[in-house]
């Protein structure tokens, strides 16, 4: 009977290492270097201010520690594109004739 307990105890020990070894090697962020920036965004200017910005802020996303740097490069990708769309949309509107806006306007 002991043994058998002896047993249980030390697969679960095991199991716990296991565990421990998992989740402490999935937790840890490494802040990349601005080559891997550039190399990952294929933008310098944006890779040069993203990795400016959380280099000053110690890879933080407000007060929490960042967790993909890969997912915060995306979104900086995903508002540079919005910020110039929009723009885009501002000079193109500026081009329009007041006959134009205001037969759109009448619409």
């Amino acid at each position: 009977m002991t043994t058998i307990l002896l047993k249980r105890i030390e697969a679960l020990e095991e199991r716990v290492k296991a565990l421990e070894s998992k989740r402490s090697t999935s937790t840890k962020f490494t802040p990349p270097s601005l080559s891997d920036v550039v190399t990952y965004l294929e933008d310098l200017v944006l890779a040069k201010k993203f990795y400016c910005h959380y280099e000053s802020n110690g890879w933080k996303v407000g007060k929490n520690s960042m967790k993909s740097w890969k997912a915060a490069a995306d979104q900086w990708r995903a508002r540079e594109i919005n910020q110039t769309k929009t723009k885009e949309d501002e000079q193109r509107i500026g081009r329009i004739s007041t006959a134009e806006l205001q037969s759109f306007t009448k619409r």
